[in-house]
């Protein structure tokens, strides 16, 4: 049925028909010139390398194989399909044709040629980044990943292409349509299902998560050879059945049915194979599913809570075994006839004592009940030995499934999330997988959190192999294979990580900072190797600002930032302020810093010389290593400096390695029944963070991201957002925005100072223990003589908001002798639906380095922000605000909080200030009940008006846009201004322009003059008016390097005299209204018309105003 001879007949001859392809060698050229630009540019030093791409040894074979995957897969589709077509002029096919060779012979023949040509390309193009990876000094050869990847993903995705191309092509016998269909159903898997079902169907490989950690090894391998083995075996089906269905030299019936005989039994096997497959999908969203249900039958009881745990642990392979000795206590406040515990569903209890006798426990997945009288103050204590496995699917319950199954972007990887460890050579267990027993149960949608009521005196011993060491919270003692930890104080959680770690320590002011790292991870040594005998003054800096800044002590006496694989994950949530990478005392950072820019030590010297350069500073290297190592602390872990710009709304679950948690969340906390998200809000309130400099969603969405949420919650009540809203970054910024407006209304009722004094007393007095909400409502009380009660009801239920109007904004400097002082003079008024803050700052710093924002800046100096000036404006008020200072203010800011301003934050540029002498100026705040008011001479058209203001445009969108165009939300009002539209206008938003409540303008691509946008206004009597046009200030804000050209604006005024055409130069323009020129008007049939004729980028129409002489 077979004949090898006739296979490598048909295989030689058809790889020299191959060979001469020009296709296959004008392709075969295409890609040796990319892997080579890419391995040149990416892991060569012919720039400094991003460290992350050199630490690990498996990454550049990787990102090689993954680089050509998709292209490999569309050649191999058209040379594959043009193998067994019988209408190929110049082949073998003829000679073949008319041979006594099988079908089977002739079909796994063609097929071995294709796999013998790609075999030599793939080791050709492999040969680039070995001998790159060879030459770069800084980079580990690893042979062995240049043999596993092509294999696992090349091999499979060429046998599964080559397959499924001679299949297709034998059944339609037309090349055109199976390339066209193959292509096409390429495309949608590549573009519709991007990420989706945990990569199952990404046969190319090129998204299927396979990397590969130098901690914990291949952490994601079993899904991934099951989906290959899928793929090969599907193939090879595939070949088979061509074979069966090819329509040449008649074949022995039995030859023809054992050939297709065997094609169905591996396509069965790949059938199983997808079974099993689906399942490992699967079934750890069934297991999720079932534990949210179960924890919902649970919410509501009452429970005991755990005094203290004492955890007795032993590894073994991928198994723990231990004994948790529990004291609880009944503080529910009634008699409990049911005790019950949580623990990860793959541990298998063994027994159960209580008060030393055994009793009967019945266990449903993740709980374990049992019949028991305690009664109400009544402690007892349990015992519980344990063996299993962990399930790591048990993590992070509240999570979605979208938001769960979404994998970790790395360089050009996918990232399986990993959630725990627990191996023969490396363990890493939080308490989000339930390794040792709790009473507080877990999520459920009737119950979406449930807070803890004391913090846990734990004890843990831990019997580790040979060579490992094991790393946990509190003192540590070592004998032989076995770690005692001792906690000094009460603790809401506890972690535990074992492996080959090395450990360096330095004690500073009484705290114990340590570093656990694997042995070959010691890049930091070797890049930061002049500051050890400095280390103890920097930390000692570095921890004095901070403390000072957020006015609270470190509150433990170790700090510990302990390597972890890359593949460990966290989420967000809603009622946490702290993701899984912190834990009490610890700070889990990925292997080798991972990705993260800060811990690229070399770039950072890098940028470090060139910035010392540029600023004409002498700096020792020394000097410049620890401002790498002041760079990394700041941005990373303590956030004293922000981030230049952000995306806000797009990144939900963004590794966030803030220390803040440990001085609030481990530390302390407010137990409320009535208000679950108090404790978070507290923790928002009081975290002193650097926030980026810079959000871009408006740039994206048109308007910002705090703004999509404060329209949602005009509409929704917070309860309802929590319950019913979908979108998690939605929902978490909806809840930070209520708590920050909470307190700064209550920071402006009481004086913001003498708040934030009182809650940092507050936890600084109750330090290692959560108290009650009632006992801190009524310190507040006592202290303020306020109620909080009714204030939170009020914030947390209303969905009214207030809409704020700046009437009028006057800027002075004043003169008095030789002292020169500014003063800003602003009166705003609430016309919204409910009470509202506003805050107010200014900006003294000089803008004028247009280019400061793109340097990357090392070790970055932030200036201290000043607190911004907080008013509570009651509905239908308005207050003048009048500011005194020394210092010019560049840019006045108006926080709106929670409103329905867009923007929320107005920017207001202070421009030039009119000369005032000094006389007496009142500072602060005053009722006006005067209001201005707008001159009766003045019309002004607005392009929010949308009886006065239109657009129009003859272009017509391409059908590309206009499909895309299709799929965008019907109801979009306002678009980012990134995306200008080459065929109509659209409106977009922004502080420098027009409006009252929402500033907007409409804007489009520079054109020839063919979209107009148009402002009519309507006149009470005919005259001459004098026309100004509200412009965004010179150039419009648009900038083309630092050229002095002269861009313009072509308008068209048609007035009572005719029509005349206006060219004003945007040089010249100011922000705010720019006079265009005076014109008589009728009471109709006037107007003004801006043109898209202009040489700059994109075109802003605004709004136009009208004064009669």
């Amino acid at each position: 049925m077979i004949s090898l001879k006739n296979i490598l007949t048909i295989s030689k001859y058809e790889s020299k028909v191959l060979w001469r392809n020009w296709f296959f060698r004008i392709v075969s050229l295409i890609g040796i010139f990319f892997v080579f630009i890419f391995n040149l540019g990416v892991f060569s030093e012919v720039d400094t390398p991003r460290w992350f791409v050199l630490s690990n040894s498996w990454t550049q074979p990787y990102a090689t194989m993954m680089l050509i995957s998709i292209a490999q897969v569309a050649a191999v589709i058209f040379l594959a399909t043009g193998l067994v077509k019988k209408d190929k002029k110049l082949d073998t096919n003829e000679v073949f044709f008319v041979r006594p060779i099988s079908n089977l012979d002739y079909v796994l023949g063609k097929a071995l040629a294709l796999f013998k040509l790609f075999f030599w390309l793939n080791l050709v193009l492999l040969v680039i980044p070995v001998i790159i990876n060879l030459t770069n000094p800084y980079s580990d050869f690893n042979p062995l990943a240049f043999v596993f990847y092509p294999l696992i993903t090349s091999m499979p995705s060429i046998v599964f292409t080559t397959g499924v191309a001679f299949l297709l092509v034998t059944l339609l016998r037309n090349q055109p349509m199976s390339i066209v269909l193959l292509i096409g159903l390429s495309g949608v898997e590549i573009i519709y299902y991007f990420d989706k079902l945990s990569n199952i169907l990404d046969f190319p490989a090129f998204r299927l998560s396979m990397f590969t950690s130098e901690i914990a090894g291949f952490v994601d391998l079993e899904v991934a050879l099951w989906q290959r083995a899928f793929y090969l075996t599907l193939g090879i089906a595939f070949l088979f059945l061509t074979a069966f269905f090819l329509d040449r030299l008649t074949s022995h019936r039995m030859v023809k049915i054992a050939t297709g005989g065997i094609g169905m039994l591996f396509l069965g096997l790949a059938a199983y194979l997808m079974l099993n497959l689906w399942d490992l999908r699967q079934a750890p969203i069934d297991l999720r599913q079932q534990m949210v249900a179960v924890n919902g039958e649970w919410a509501d009881q009452p429970n005991i809570d755990v005094l203290s745990n004492h955890l007795q642990v032993t590894l073994a392979g991928n198994q723990l075994e231990a004994t948790a000795e529990l004291k609880v206590k009944n503080n529910s406040g009634r008699p409990l006839e049911k005790l019950y515990f949580t623990l990860n569903p793959g541990l298998k209890v063994s027994e159960l004592a209580l008060n030393n006798q055994q009793i009967d426990f019945e266990r449903n997945l993740q709980i374990l009940s049992l019949e028991a009288s305690l009664g109400s103050g009544d402690e007892a204590e349990l015992s519980l030995n344990y063996r299993g496995e962990i399930w790591e699917s048990v993590a992070h319950l509240e999570v979605d499934q979208e938001r769960y199954e979404a994998p970790n972007n790395y360089f050009m990887f996918s990232l399986q999330k990993k959630h725990g460890f627990l191996q023969s050579d490396y363990a890493l267990l939080t308490k989000d997988v339930m390794w040792y027993p709790d009473t507080q149960v877990g999520y459920s949608k009737e119950s979406p959190t449930k807070e803890r009521t004391v913090f846990i005196d734990f004890e843990l011993d831990v019997s580790v192999n040979q060579g490992q060491m094991a790393i946990s919270q509190g003192t540590s003692q070592v004998q032989d294979n076995l770690y005692q930890f001792r906690p000094e104080y009460p603790l809401p959680q506890l972690s535990l990580a074992v492996g080959n770690y090395q450990k360096k320590e330095i004690v500073v002011d009484s705290i114990s900072y340590q570093i656990y790292h694997y042995p070959k991870n010691t890049y930091f040594q070797e890049q930061l190797d002049q500051i050890a005998d400095t280390l103890s003054y920097l930390i000692t800096d570095i921890s004095n600002e901070y403390e000072d800044g957020q006015k609270l002590k470190y509150p433990f006496k170790r700090l510990q930032f302990v390597e972890t694989p890359v593949q460990f994950s966290a989420y967000n949530k809603i009622h946490e302020s702290q993701q899984a990478y912190l834990q009490p005392e610890t700070v889990y950072w990925p292997e080798e810093g991972g990705d993260i820019r800060e811990f690229d030590f070399r770039r950072s010297m890098r940028d470090m010389n060139r910035q010392a350069r540029e600023e004409n500073l002498t700096l020792t290297d020394k000097q410049k290593q620890a401002n790498v190592f002041n760079n990394l602390v700041k941005k990373v872990f303590t956030k004293q400096i922000g981030d230049r710009w952000t995306f806000d709304g797009r990144d939900e679950d963004d590794p966030d390695f803030s220390l803040f948690p440990n001085f609030y969340s481990f530390n302390a906390g407010i137990v409320s029944k009535e208000w679950n998200l108090l404790n978070q809000s507290i923790a928002t309130y009081l975290r002193n963070d650097q926030q980026p400099q810079n959000d871009f969603s408006r740039n994206v969405n048109g308007i910002s991201f705090t703004e999509e949420c404060n329209q949602l919650m005009h509409e929704t009540s917070i309860t309802d957002i929590l319950t019913q809203e979908t979108d998690f970054n939605k929902i978490q910024k909806s809840v930070t925005l209520k708590g920050k407006y909470l307190f700064s209304y209550i920071g402006q009722l009481v004086g913001e100072g003498t708040l934030k004094a009182f809650l940092f007393n507050w936890v600084n007095n109750h330090q290692h223990q959560l108290t009650s909400y009632h006992e801190f409502k009524e310190a507040f009380s006592s202290q303020f003589g306020l109620q909080l009660d009714p204030i939170i009801r009020q914030v947390y239920s209303d969905t009214q908001q207030p809409a704020f109007q700046i009437l009028d904004f006057q800027k002075y400097e004043i003169l008095d002798g030789d002292r020169k002082r500014y003063q800003i003079m602003l009166t705003v008024s609430n016309t919204g639906e409910n009470n509202g803050v506003v805050e107010i700052k200014f900006d003294t710093d000089d803008k004028s380095d247009e280019n400061a924002f793109w340097r990357r800046r090392v070790n970055e100096e932030v200036k201290k922000e000043e607190p911004g000036y907080l008013s509570v404006i009651r509905k239908g008020d308005t207050k003048e605000f009048s500011f005194v200072m020394d210092k010019n203010p560049q840019l006045v800011t108006v926080n709106t909080l929670i409103s329905r301003n867009i923007p929320s934050v107005i920017n207001i540029p202070t421009g030039i200030f009119k000369e005032r002498k000094a006389q007496s100026v009142f500072q602060g705040e005053r009722l006006v009940s005067e209001l201005p008011v707008r001159p009766e001479n003045e019309v002004i058209v607005d392009n929010e008006d949308t009886t006065s203001f239109s657009t129009f445009s003859p272009v017509k969108a391409t059908y590309l846009r206009a499909y895309l165009d299709s799929r965008n939300p019907s109801d979009t009002k306002y678009y980012g201004n990134w995306f200008r539209s080459y065929s109509k206008w659209l409106a977009t938003t922004g502080s420098t322009f027009y409006g009252q409540v929402i500033r907007s303008a409409h804007f489009t691509r520079a054109g020839k003059g063919e979209k107009i946008a148009i402002w009519t206004p309507k006149f009470e009597e005919e005259g001459f008016y004098d026309i100004y046009i509200y412009l965004k200030g010179k150039n419009q804000d648009q900038y083309r390097g630092n050229d002095n050209r002269s861009y313009k604006y072509h308008y068209i005024i048609n007035h009572g005299d005719g029509k005349d055409e206006i060219t004003y130069d945007l040089a010249k323009a100011e922000t705010g209204w720019n006079y265009l020129g005076s014109y008589f008007f009728k009471t109709s049939g006037g107007n003004v018309q801006l043109t898209d004729e202009c040489e700059l980028p994109t075109v802003y129409a605004d709004a136009i105003k009208w004064v009669k002489q």
